[in-house]
């Protein structure tokens, strides 16, 4: 896994930004108003040889893979450059798929003399509708839906541009013409035609990543310029969410974006799920940022004279030029869902088991994880196979407690505790990217391994943070499975603001006495120690004066009170009354509890979540595939009911990138920022928003509880609805994570 872009595209990149920062400056976008074209914007993109890259060497281009097009595509985005080259270079593409050695058009296309462009929706009755780029081009590609012909139809300059809201030059395109020219019929014609719009689709996605991103730095800075009541807005914390919220999503929408990219330069057997996916997450994700960084320019964003308008007309222009944006989900249903049989999993992550071929160059960022991490996930999943049964499952829910003895320790003889450890400490060396197939996997399978994920990020921590004694005493008990820990961080007033710890711990010669109460200390009635956070100093500012000890649950004075959830689960109140603590238990220095914190913090935020969020969407189909609705046919045949699961499955893949960024970036050898931030923000949000979307589609039986007769899907969807609800609250709650990426990602000033 790759994702940075090749030197070469970086170059391109770099050239691209240059010549348009110069000609399609937002004064030169206003003055190409209201047609939406300049022709020096044009020419020196030909000139440049944007156009013609993507075609073969043989007709004059450079056979660039579309992940070259697609740098293309996000700078003249962020540029909202007055030129539809996206159509241009999707056409050239489509028609040299049929010329031959002396084609006209692809010669005078190569030497920049004729803009091509492609009509992205169907001809009916002789007519293509709002053709972008129609009203400037010299001819089009069109598929006949009447009569299944893929046409070149030239076209003479006219007066046929329609006013429109994004000020791009469209057109309506007669086809009945007889100099068309008729390049292929019937199944050929529509696939090939099918790519086309694929490729258009994901080049798509990046423009409008690009103009995303532009959008988003204009909304920033005026929040960080603009004062109100003597501070700056961006200081606002309602204006603070909202980009935050916009920024992880757009970051989500470029990730997306690449990986269909990817999978069509591959020619992955998914790879038009994922343009579907890209195209409708980055144009409703466009529509956001934009309308975001107006409504926070307030009155003046509404003026012609501020650029962000510009921003948002283009934005929700692009969204609708393949129609009702619900019509999308649709579409990708039909890929996810092709019959009235769900697939065995919706899981959308690409596998592909094989490295980068050795003959052939990366092209741009590159989603195979390698052979020897698919293998680690052969092996996990052969393992999880074995141990996770469906009595596994069904005892964690039964008890509440997601943790399992017998599968906790099976995994501790299998190294897998301390796998991502570097062997010199006794770990197992696995890569982070082997290191998130395992907790992909695990999350997939449903295992209740919530102990092992304390575990590790207790002991990743004392790694980082303990004494020699705590590495060798302490640790190989947690390594070993003989026992997990338990988090001893929030209390009843102060919940997310950890630094408001009121718990006690006064020295006493060579121990500690600790008084005080936490809050959902899940997991305390089976762990050996909690890693409890302490007040030992009262005289300095609240986050300086914590001191953060691992303490051994059987210590006199721990009382432990079981507090059951809505959600099933079982969380506890730990209290400590006169606990007597050897100094030996302290983890790092005294005062120095918020700096142990933030290391511990690294190893909890990360997109967990995402195997529960696709095992939810694997519950839905199924459902939807058995359950019979009123016409008689099954439910997931009901276009309401595919909307849903197309949206929940995009929902899904971002999940699943942000997840796999984070990872990626720790691979490199760089410690992740806000990135495992927005994953788990994200995440978990989305799986939310899924559990309320499914348990609204199974109506009053969605009441039905697991086990009840007659529960839809066994129950496990109206289970989930009350489990997914924590999920925003554990490991930080939204707010404080959007805070997070607002402060630390965007850069706002901070919200005190």
């Amino acid at each position: 896994m790759d994702l940075s872009p090749t030197d070469e595209q970086a170059h391109l990149r770099d050239t691209l930004t240059r010549f348009l920062a110069k000609a399609a400056s937002p004064e030169r976008v206003r003055e190409a108003e209201p047609l939406g074209f300049d022709r020096e914007v044009w020419d020196g993109l030909v000139e440049i040889g944007a156009v013609a890259m993507g075609l073969p060497a043989a007709h004059g281009g450079a056979g660039a893979a579309l992940a070259d097009l697609a740098v293309v595509a996000e700078r003249a985005g962020s540029a909202i450059a007055p030129a539809p080259i996206v159509e241009a270079m999707v056409a050239a593409r489509l028609l040299a798929a049929f010329a031959g050695p002396d084609d006209t058009w692809l010669g005078r296309v190569a030497e920049g003399t004729a803009l091509l462009t492609l009509a992205v929706r169907l001809a009916t009755a002789g007519l293509a509708t709002l053709v972008p780029g129609g009203a400037v081009a010299d001819a089009a590609l069109v598929l006949d839906a009447d009569s299944r012909d893929l046409v070149l139809v030239p076209l003479q300059p006219s007066d046929s541009a329609i006013d429109n809201l994004a000020s791009s030059p469209l057109a309506d395109i007669a086809t009945t013409g007889t100099d068309r020219v008729v390049l292929a019929s019937g199944d050929a014609a529509a696939t090939a035609y099918a790519v086309a719009l694929d490729e258009w689709r994901a080049l798509t996605a990046c423009w409008l990543g690009g103009l995303s991103r532009a959008a988003l730095g204009l909304g920033v800075q005026y929040a960080k310029d603009r004062k109100q009541f003597g501070v700056p807005i961006g200081s606002f914390q309602a204006v603070q969410h909202t980009l935050a919220d916009v920024a992880t999503d757009l970051d989500g929408a470029e990730l997306l974006a690449a990986k269909a990219v990817w999978a069509l330069d591959e020619h992955e057997a998914v790879a038009d799920r994922f343009a579907s996916m890209a195209f409708s997450f980055s144009a409703q994700t466009a529509e956001r940022v934009a309308s975001a960084a107006l409504h926070f320019h307030g009155g003046y964003g509404f003026m012609e004279e501020y650029d962000v308008q510009l921003y948002f007309r283009r934005a929700k222009g692009t969204r609708l030029l393949l129609g009702d944006p619900r019509g999308e989900l649709l579409v990708l249903a039909d890929r996810i869902f092709p019959g009235a049989t769900a697939p065995e999993t919706t899981q959308p992550a690409v596998v592909a088991s094989a490295a980068l071929p050795a003959d052939r160059e990366r092209r741009g960022p590159d989603f195979r994880l390698g052979a020897d991490v698919e293998a680690f996930r052969d092996e996990v999943r052969s393992f999880l196979a074995e141990h996770v049964t469906d009595d596994v499952v069904e005892q964690a829910y039964r008890t509440g407690t997601v943790h399992n003895w017998d599968l906790h320790r099976a995994m501790a003889t299998q190294g897998w505790i301390s796998a991502g450890w570097p062997t010199e400490y006794g770990g197992g060396g696995r890569s982070p990217l082997e290191m998130n197939v395992l907790s992909e996997e695990m999350y997939l399978s449903g295992a209740p391994v919530d102990g092992i994920g304390v575990a590790s990020l207790v002991a990743h921590t004392i790694l980082l943070e303990g004494s020699d004694w705590q590495k060798a005493t302490i640790v190989p008990r947690i390594l070993s499975g003989e026992v997990i820990c338990c988090l001893g961080y929030s209390e009843p007033e102060s919940g997310s603001d950890v630094a408001a710890c009121a718990t006690k711990a006064e020295r006493d010669g060579d121990e500690w006495v600790v008084n005080g109460q936490k809050m959902f200390t899940t997991l305390a009635h089976e762990a050996g120690y909690v890693f409890l956070l302490t007040r030992t100093n009262t005289e300095v500012a609240k986050h300086k004066g914590l001191t953060m000890f691992v303490v051994p649950m059987d210590t006199p004075g721990i009382d432990i009170t079981a507090v059951h959830t809505m959600g099933g689960e079982r969380t506890n109140i730990t209290y400590y009354d006169d606990v007597r603590v050897p100094d030996q238990f302290r983890v790092g220095d005294v005062d120095a509890g918020w700096k142990v914190m933030m290391t511990a913090l690294v190893f909890e935020r990360n997109a967990a979540w995402y195997g529960e969020a696709v095992r939810l969407l694997d519950h839905a189909a199924h459902w939807a595939a058995s359950a019979i609705g009123p016409d008689g046919t099954p439910r997931l045949t009901d276009p309401l009911v595919r909307e849903r699961l197309a949206r929940g499955a995009i929902g899904n893949e971002v999940s699943n990138l942000l997840g796999w960024r984070a990872a990626w970036l720790a691979s490199t050898g760089v410690l992740p920022s806000t990135e495992g931030t927005m994953a788990k923000l994200f995440t978990t949000e989305h799986y939310q928003r899924s559990a309320n979307d499914f348990i609204d589609l199974l109506g009053a039986d969605g009441l039905r509880r697991h086990g009840s007769p007659g529960a839809p899907a066994d129950g496990w969807i109206e289970a989930t609805y009350r489990h997914c609800q924590v999920t925003t609250i554990y490991g930080g709650t939204s707010e404080v994570l959007r805070g997070i990426v607002a402060e630390r990602g965007l850069g706002l000033p901070r919200n005190r």
